[in-house]
């Protein structure tokens, strides 16, 4: 039985679920994190990606980077165990399953399919486990699953915690993900569209974690990736530039859109004065507000608030 024509991208499945549907009678009573496959040359990778509790063992080595995903072996696996060998080798399909915490008010949660991987590389100075580095093939730059986005965006330092290998993925861009950057007609969307297009779409809500700087809203559905300095005034490097981008809920892009509010180099809000305080009230926004700005960022505020100058 094939996996890949059974199994849906985005879906959640428990391990009991995956035994009964591709007839994998032992997947059921499984505890590993690794499954061999009985009836397909398959292996199926279970990640749990919070390991708060767990034994210090346990590093927090697996997370996604870009649409690589980095994982660590279990302790007795090194890159020549045979399991490991088939899978670097191309001999056995890989496929993905993650979930973020392993329960919820204590149920266990179940694994969402983030689709195949493929051998990459490996940190040649990991064993006992092995540290390898996966393209995830699948990779949805478009997605709008809230809890696949949030795989996405997780990374142990931004919990606190730190990783052990030395290999670092950000900002490399794959082979696969290149063509698919946004575009001539998705690009010229990019500055009023829904976040939605692709490469730039992940990249601007990785930065800014998710949530519009002003409103604090998560809802990654709605939120705009909006450029500083539009499309039209930008050339192409600025145009795909993240230092360039800004998550905003719609109401606050349409504001900044429309340059009745900016931003000065500390992050400080500026409020047109063509929005009288019952707008400033109804919209939420006061003299209050302030965004983290990057240094990056600062190039663009500049010809932002010229032009909300004007």
């Amino acid at each position: 039985m094939n996996p890949q024509k059974q199994l849906t991208f985005g879906n959640v499945y428990s391990k009991e679920e995956l035994s009964n549907l591709l007839n994998e009678t032992t997947l059921k009573t499984s505890r590993e994190g690794i499954y061999n496959c009985k009836n397909s040359k398959s292996t199926f990778l279970f990640v749990t990606l919070d390991k708060l509790g767990k034994k210090q063992s346990l590093h927090y080595n697996d997370y996604f980077e870009e649409d690589y995903f980095h994982w660590d072996s279990q302790n007795k696996q090194h890159i020549n165990t045979p399991g490991i060998q088939k899978i670097v080798t191309g001999q056995t399909t890989t496929f993905l399953f993650i979930r973020i915490h392993d329960k919820n008010k204590g149920k266990t949660n179940p694994f969402l399919f983030c689709g195949r991987l493929i051998y990459d590389t490996h940190d040649k100075n990991s064993s006992n486990p092995v540290h390898v580095v996966f393209q995830n093939i699948d990779y949805d730059d478009n997605t709008d699953i809230e809890d696949l986005i949030d795989i996405y965006l997780w990374r142990p330092n931004k919990h606190g915690k730190k990783s052990s290998t030395k290999i670092n993925k950000v900002g490399i861009i794959s082979k696969r993900r290149k063509h698919k950057k946004p575009n001539v007609t998705e690009r010229s969307g990019l500055v009023t569209s829904r976040v939605g297009q692709g490469y730039y779409r992940q990249q601007i809500l990785d930065k800014w974690n998710g949530t519009c700087p002003v409103s604090g809203c998560t809802i990654k559905k709605i939120l705009i990736s909006s450029h500083i300095v539009s499309w039209s005034e930008s050339n192409d490097d600025e145009r795909l530039d993240v230092e360039n981008g800004i998550l905003l809920s719609p109401n606050i892009d349409s504001l900044f859109d429309k340059h009745l509010i900016s931003f000065e180099d500390d992050g400080s809000i500026l409020i047109s004065d063509k929005l009288d305080s019952l707008n400033r009230e109804s919209l939420n926004i006061n003299d209050e507000i302030k965004i983290p700005v990057s240094e990056g960022m600062k190039k663009y505020l500049k010809r932002h608030r010229e032009k909300f100058n004007k």
